[in-house]
């Protein structure tokens, strides 16, 4: 395998671009291609059938670049990662496994915040739920899929966001921790804080650049690039409010955009 390769990164929108910042913070010398799916967004309202087959299309595309190692930085995505893995001779990781990880150390009582289609999956009951974990601790799971819609929308640090968030956590009893099992969630960080002014969240970003950080180095898949690597940006669908948020989040002088015909993916 070519080591200059880039890295694919995957989500159905914004979200995964705080995956990618943090991947670009701790691996700056790799170069990556974020492929966004905002033609069929939201995925956290899909069915599994329709997720799997939507992130089938994204590996196929990232097979044609070519690029070295999927990230799939989407937790609905990422929660069907073992029936994807079987799709494709590349590496692919998610970003569930390395969040429930540190998830573990935050705290006995959490709040995990994730789509509909996520807390369906049952992937983290399952892995906070183990037997050996379960010993004193409260875990609250919260369906909170139309913050998704809201940040896809620039509803981000307004009077509609703070409601849009008070009236979901506003009953909640302070955990230790936040679990934004959504990388969407990163977002609302501000808008939580309003509300639990002390609270501490465990971030899908963060966890997983660590874990392919960690990953390639055990792999001999780093590349042996001097140089700051490059950012290369496909979009399906709508494009100018992604690109907005992308200049925000992304030093603008290391990425191209490309936006894709609605046929780039098939479904």
């Amino acid at each position: 395998m070519n080591l200059t390769y880039p890295i694919g990164v995957f989500d159905s929108g914004l979200g995964g671009l705080n995956v990618l910042r943090e991947l670009r913070r701790v691996l700056p010398k790799e170069d990556y291609a974020y492929l966004a799916d905002n033609k069929n967004s939201p995925y956290g309202i899909k069915s599994k059938e329709e997720i799997v087959a939507l992130v089938r299309e994204a590996i196929k595309f990232f097979e044609k670049l070519p690029v070295k190692l999927i990230v799939l930085a989407c937790n609905t995505s990422s929660a069907y990662l073992g029936i994807l893995q079987q799709e494709t001779k590349l590496p692919v990781l998610g970003v569930i496994l390395p969040t429930v990880r540190v998830a573990l150390k935050s705290g006995k009582d959490l709040a995990v915040l994730a789509t509909a289609a996520t807390i369906d999956s049952g992937v983290y009951q399952n892995l906070l739920g183990e037997k050996k974990y379960l010993k004193n601790r409260k875990i609250a799971y919260l369906k909170c899929s139309e913050f998704v819609s809201a940040i896809e929308s620039g509803l981000m640090n307004c009077r509609e966001s703070r409601r849009l968030v008070r009236e979901k956590l506003g009953s909640l009893t302070k955990p230790d921790a936040f679990v934004l099992a959504c990388t969407h969630f990163d977002m609302y960080q501000p808008e939580i804080l309003e509300l639990f002014p002390e609270a501490k969240f465990v971030s899908s970003g963060k966890a997983t650049a660590k874990a392919v950080q960690g990953f390639l180095k055990k792999n001999g898949l780093l590349s042996p690039k001097k140089e700051p690597g490059m950012v290369s940006l496909y979009i399906t669908g709508e494009f100018e409010n992604f690109r907005k948020h992308a200049d925000l989040l992304l030093n603008r002088q290391v990425y191209q955009k490309t936006a894709l015909s609605d046929k780039s993916l098939l479904l």
